[in-house]
């Protein structure tokens, strides 16, 4: 080998060496490989089609716990969404189906067309629960973590339950108030109620019935005695008034109050219901009276 070739080897062997280095994924040194495209950010995730909701509402004498929601497919091939749930019928003597008085809506778009195929909603017996399904009909602008769950008319309290996240609930949940106490029918005391439980709510459970748009109801369950020996010591709905915080006095409300029960004499009678719808939300003092005895009136203050 002449002393010319000696020279150039180390030279070649360089460039071999360079051009090597260049072919290395991601060493930058080399031209990029139009094959290859381009490196960019995380692909976008795909919108879910199935979530937990987990969320329960009160709505014509039914608590409703809602589960898993899906979009699924239908026997036509229409995009539908299912929305599973745990129906408990709170009436103690009547079964009733749940509620079909109900849609779904994301952003400024509603979904009010049921899926009859799939939609579930059985009847349940009193005091006992069943599971079932809701199920509509959507489109391809439906966003499964923006849906929110509509129930009711418009004329009555509508409950409203968002797929996802707190705001925007409304749920309807029954509020007891804390008050027990007396109330006197006359200036003697031997006959009196005594109120041991209370509570506002936008249902009524027996009948199933829920309070108009802007009314809830003001439930009192009492018993009454009779500590003297009169035989006619009748609580009557007619009997039992209510003043509102602002002065006004109001009756009892008709399929929902349920005050008939007889004292016998030298006895105590239980199981009375005196009902009343207040403007929503109910808050400040109540006074409730028998047969408009303001004296013998119990202060029901509602925070």
């Amino acid at each position: 080998m002449s002393a010319m070739s000696k020279l150039r080897l180390p030279a070649v062997t360089a460039a071999i060496v360079l051009a090597l280095a260049g072919c290395v994924p991601g060493s930058g040194g080399g031209p990029a490989d139009p094959s290859r495209p381009a490196a960019s950010g995380s692909p976008a995730a795909a919108a879910p089609t199935e979530i937990q909701i987990n969320k329960s509402y009160w709505y014509a004498g039914f608590k409703t716990t809602l589960g898993t929601a899906r979009i699924v497919t239908s026997s036509s091939g229409a995009k539908t969404v299912t929305i599973e749930g745990v129906f408990q019928n709170l009436s103690p003597e009547h079964p009733r189906e749940p509620t079909s008085d109900v849609l779904l809506t994301v952003g400024d778009r509603t979904y009010a067309e049921p899926d009859n195929g799939l939609e579930q909603l059985p009847e349940v017996p009193a005091q006992r629960s069943q599971p079932g399904t809701y199920a509509f009909a959507v489109d391809e602008h439906f966003v499964l973590t923006d849906a929110v769950l509509v129930v009711g008319k418009p004329v009555d309290r509508q409950a409203a339950i968002p797929f996802t996240g707190p705001d925007g609930l409304v749920a309807l949940e029954p509020r007891p108030v804390p008050v027990t106490g007396k109330v006197l029918r006359e200036k003697t005391g031997g006959v009196y109620l005594t109120v041991s439980a209370a509570e506002v709510r936008a249902d009524e459970p027996l009948l199933h019935g829920q309070a108009p748009t802007g009314q809830e109801f003001l439930r009192l369950t009492f018993s009454a005695t009779n500590d003297t020996a009169a035989g006619f010591a009748w609580v009557f709905d007619r009997d039992l008034h209510l003043r509102l915080p602002d002065g006004t006095v109001i009756a009892t409300a008709d399929n929902c109050s349920r005050a008939q029960i007889y004292p016998a004499p030298h006895a105590t009678a239980t199981g009375g219901l005196a009902c009343f719808l207040v403007p929503s939300p109910a808050s400040g003092e109540y006074l409730l009276t028998w047969n408009r005895y303001a004296k013998g009136a119990l202060r029901v203050p509602v925070n």
